[in-house]
């Protein structure tokens, strides 16, 4: 068959242009496709790197131009000073290079030449600077190109719809089979603008009622506006408020529209695109566009999945490479070893609660050895990060900058755990999770759905777990879930002191799921999805991880259930006073409908919870209330107006 890539960033193919995990992702899908004996080829943005190219590659400019000029509507509210309208001026060529026998095609114009160290414009941009525009431009360029020179009955295989969301549009009716990956968990209800979808659409001749009836009902009960206001500062949902003239519609409903397949990096993603379930979200979630949009094509959901490179399958994990790599760095081989390896980001990855978990955990008296590699653009200003390494030289060591492969083998065959609390269920797959648990590391992690594949498991001695489960979080500066990573290590330390069987037996699982994800498997899985494609067959026959979603839906309902009878709320002279009592519960929060206002969180005192908040105008109260687990229920709370019992 014929398949081409087709994303904004294609660059895995030389390490020093990789700005995100995305390209690796992609070369190495690109590679199997070609070893299976299909013609595979690709289509990216030239990214301005032609002249760096050219120092390696013969690269050959394709006998292909256009020159367009093309209607972009912007939103006045967000782009002031600007016209309604935009019109951009396009002329863009396309050149092309091969490497290890994969043709890459590279689109040049003006602005997709711009920002060659980023590739992505800068977020500050957007409303002040068309260059901000410039992933829309690739996807016009991108779909004239295709649509001229791709033979029909290719397949399309899209990346990140917050970098495609027109291009299955614009490429319907030409006879290709489009499918769509999700990579990341961006929010589900992300939105794009209607006119501009519109308007590019009518453009390039294309069916502009894909866009029809995208847009969300009203949200505006009480509790709605108190979820709407909170949301937000979890990362799970955008708000986008009413106005007049408002059209913003949903980014992954447009895309599933026009699309044979929509693919996902893991079964837990997958579902909680689908459900939200057990956050904060998932109630709100319930009444919008997105949901049902995506629940009335199940059919077109799959799961082609993701893995880690072959070169970590088998890394030989030694005493004698433990004790090398440790004492070479300082440390002493005789005490148990931390590992967490991912890119510096405080609060997606969760370092924040990571640096101050271990500080609990070391200033507590416990003794293992910590393996930080907390990659940066340039040393970050972290107190934290610093004062750990400062105030406890023997046991920690951080790096910042680059690691090379061989290195990072070494720190991660030489750990006992690695430890990656996640949080804003942000992470998808979590490769170097799946690196370090494949050198025989056992991981302490978050319970993200997208990271469950891994079977890490609230109670580690559980039947065919790999390590523990810590509670999901969906807060900045979790407190809860810093103490979580503490008492985490604490228990798996004190295991590993005294049940040696135990961690050699966690040791030896976590080492077979890791090595369990590897992209000929992933490979074989999109090639199946494809074909269905091709036969003009239901692709999600290619997976039951929409089946299981549904069925368990269908068993056991959606959602936690509130139980008011658990609080009380009482009118007093300066306010309402807040009781709630909760056996598993770790937190209640009173939540304002206001935008802006600050939930008030009720004091703890074991089972019981405790607050005064100000007067309720509406006669209710918005709580939120989050068990131990991590799992999260709204609901309503009546005030009454007779006084609290003693």
């Amino acid at each position: 068959m014929r398949i081409t890539e087709c994303h904004f960033e294609f660059s895995g193919f030389d390490d020093h242009l990789v700005k995100a995990g995305t390209s690796v992702y992609l070369w190495n899908l690109a590679r199997q496709f070609r070893d299976a004996g299909h013609q595979v080829g690709a289509v990216t943005a030239a990214h301005g790197l032609l002249p760096v190219l050219r120092e390696k590659h013969e690269v050959v400019d394709l006998d292909w131009r256009i020159e367009d000029d093309v209607p972009i509507a912007l939103d006045p509210s967000q782009w002031p000073g600007f016209p309604e309208v935009l019109t951009l001026h396009i002329s863009a060529r396309a050149h092309r290079i091969t490497v290890d026998g994969i043709d890459i095609v590279l689109l040049s114009s003006e602005l997709l030449d711009q920002y060659p160290e980023s590739f992505y414009p800068p977020q500050e941009l957007r409303g002040k600077d068309p260059a901000a525009l410039k992933p829309l431009v690739f996807q016009v360029v991108a779909a004239r190109y295709v649509r001229d020179r791709i033979p029909a009955d290719t397949v399309i295989h899209l990346h990140e719809p917050f970098y495609h969301y027109l291009l299955p549009g614009l490429l319907a009716g030409h006879g290709f089979h489009v499918v769509s990956t999700v990579q990341t968990n961006m929010a589900v209800n992300t939105k794009v603008y209607g006119p501009e979808v519109r308007g590019v659409l009518a453009h390039l001749g294309s069916d502009t009622s894909v866009a029809d009836g995208l847009a969300d009902p009203p949200l505006d009960s009480y509790l709605d506006r108190a979820m709407r206001g909170f949301l937000p500062q979890t990362l799970l949902y955008q708000d986008y408020p009413e106005r007049p003239g408002h059209d913003y519609i949903t980014m992954l409903g447009l895309v599933i529209r026009s699309v044979e397949a929509m693919d996902f990096l893991s079964e837990g993603q997958l579902d909680h695109a689908l459900t939200q379930a057990e956050t904060p979200f998932e109630q709100l979630f319930q009444q919008l566009t997105v949901r049902r949009e995506l629940r009335s094509r199940t059919d077109q959901l799959v799961v082609g999945g993701c893995a880690i490179g072959d070169e970590w399958l088998d890394v030989p994990r030694t005493d004698e490479r433990r004790e090398r790599t440790l004492t070479g760095l300082g440390l002493d081989p005789a005490l148990p070893t931390i590992y967490h390896n991912a890119r510096y980001s405080v609060q997606h990855k969760g370092q924040k609660e990571l640096f101050r978990g271990i500080r609990r955990l070391l200033d507590g008296g416990d003794r293992c050895n910590v393996l930080l590699h907390c990659l940066a653009p340039s040393p970050p200003n972290d107190e934290d990060l610093d004062a750990l390494a400062r105030d406890y030289p023997e046991l920690v060591r951080a790096v910042t900058g680059p690691m090379g492969n061989p290195e990072l083998k070494d720190w991660a065959a030489a750990s006992d755990f690695c430890v990656f609390p996640s949080k804003f269920e942000m992470d998808t797959f979590l490769m170097a999770m799946g690196e370090a648990m494949a050198c025989g590391s056992i991981p302490v992690a978050t319970a993200q759905r997208g990271m469950r594949h891994f079977l890490h498991r609230t109670d580690p001695v559980a039947e065919y777990a790999t390590g523990l489960a810590l509670p999901r979080s969906f807060r900045v500066d979790d407190d809860l879930l810093t103490e979580a990573v503490h008492l985490g290590l604490v228990r798996m330390l004190r295991l590993w002191k005294n049940d040696p069987d135990r961690i050699a037996t966690l040791r030896a699982r976590a080492t077979e799921v890791g090595r369990s994800f590897t992209w000929q498997a992933a490979a074989g899985r999109f090639l199946a999805v494809f074909a269905a494609c091709l036969a003009g067959t239901r692709p999600a026959d290619a997976t039951p991880a929409v089946r299981a979603v549904v069925e368990r839906e269908e068993q056991d309902g959606t959602g936690a259930q509130f139980d008011a009878a658990q609080g009380s709320a009482h009118r007093v002279a300066d306010g309402v006073e807040v009781r709630w009592r909760g056996k598993n519960t770790s937190r209640v929060e009173i939540v304002p409908a206001q935008p802006g206002a600050d939930a008030v969180a009720l004091k703890a005192d074991a089972d019981e919870f405790s607050g005064r908040v100000p007067s309720a105008p509406a006669g209710t109260l918005a709580v939120l209330v989050t068990d131990r687990d991590g799992r999260s229920v709204w609901g309503e709370l009546p005030v009454r107006t007779d006084a609290p019992a003693p």
